[in-house]
């Protein structure tokens, strides 16, 4: 029995509170398994900030309708986490301007496809035909007890992602989204550059493949498997900088470690650089060990070499 459901209206405040409670604690959770640092109570604030670009605590405790000190504790929480800036007013030294700092912008952009799955979910959870305010946090209750707003939005996520096989028509985002990456990361060699802007003849004429991942209908990641000497080299990895924070690389991995293995492939090897440590934690996470770099490998920023391998039943040996 839910006693307090028992108590009606009379319990409305601490209801409130409690599903609050519930819902906070599973985006909590949700943030955490996509390896995002962010509190979601700071949302409303660090969000603000985002759209106002600057701003002041005081404008901020306006926009929101919320007590300045309830502000400032927020504002003091993202600034330990250096997700913003803060600098004094040119015109009142007694006025801090608050915005966004680089890593506050790139959390960002990781947030907002989250946002929306949250968002939407958050829709078909409120959706209910109920005029009397307390059956309609029951009805929720009930949704959530059935199943927890975590696993709604995660399974919401699995259903907007698909992984489909290369097609001509997407050569030319194959190219910009590792050109991007490339110049983010490193720079472009001579190499990267006529296989990227040939992948037809360089990578699917010479029997090898490159897969897509679309959300929704929008594709926004890429990965590659090239046919070479050594064996194939799983490559050319690279995810849209917004949906960075939707494990969308862990999902390329999964479908072609077990495009591999239906291959019957013997290994998967990897060259990367030991600067990328996200990736490489990947990589390790995922079965691949450390083995002797070439020092005539493909790459000139190449500084690691890694190999999954599979046993004769194909399954990977760690």
């Amino acid at each position: 029995m839910d006693k307090l459901r028992s108590f009606g209206e009379l319990a409305l405040g601490s209801r409130l509170k409690r599903l609050s409670d519930t819902l906070m604690k599973d985006v909590k959770k949700i943030y955490k398994s996509l390896y995002i640092d962010f509190e979601p109570t700071h949302m409303p604030v660090f969000k603000t900030i985002y759209e106002e670009q600057k701003i002041t605590i005081g404008k901020t405790a306006d926009l929101l309708n919320i007590s300045q000190p309830a502000v400032t504790q927020f504002v003091n929480a993202l600034e330990k986490k250096k997700l913003i800036i803060s600098s004094s007013d040119k015109i009142d030294k007694r006025k801090k301007i608050i915005s966004l700092s680089k890593k506050g912008k790139e959390t960002f952009q990781k947030l907002q496809p989250i946002w929306e799955l949250i968002d939407s979910e958050m829709k078909n959870l409120t959706c209910v035909d109920s005029l009397i305010f307390t059956e309609q946090i029951e009805n929720i209750e009930n949704k959530l007890n059935e199943r927890t707003f975590y696993n709604r939005v995660h399974d919401s996520l699995k259903t907007k992602v698909t992984i489909i096989p290369y097609s001509d028509r997407y050569a030319q985002i194959f190219h910009d989204l590792n050109m991007e990456w490339l110049e983010k990361y490193f720079y472009i060699e001579d190499h990267d550059k006529e296989v990227l802007e040939n992948p037809r003849s360089y990578i699917i004429d010479n029997n090898g493949f490159i897969f897509f991942a679309k959300y929704d209908d929008k594709v926004i990641a890429t990965v590659a498997l090239m046919n070479e000497p050594g064996g194939y080299e799983l490559s050319k990895m690279a995810v849209l900088p917004n949906y960075q924070g939707l494990k969308i690389g862990q999902k390329l991995m999964d479908y072609c470690i077990q495009f591999s293995i239906e291959k019957n492939w013997p290994a998967l090897l990897i060259y990367s650089n030991t600067k990328l440590s996200p990736a490489i934690n990947m990589y390790r996470k995922n079965g691949f060990i450390e083995i002797p770099i070439e020092k005539n490998n493909p790459y000139k920023r190449g500084n690691i070499k890694m190999i999954l391998t599979f046993d004769s039943n194909q399954k990977v040996i760690h």
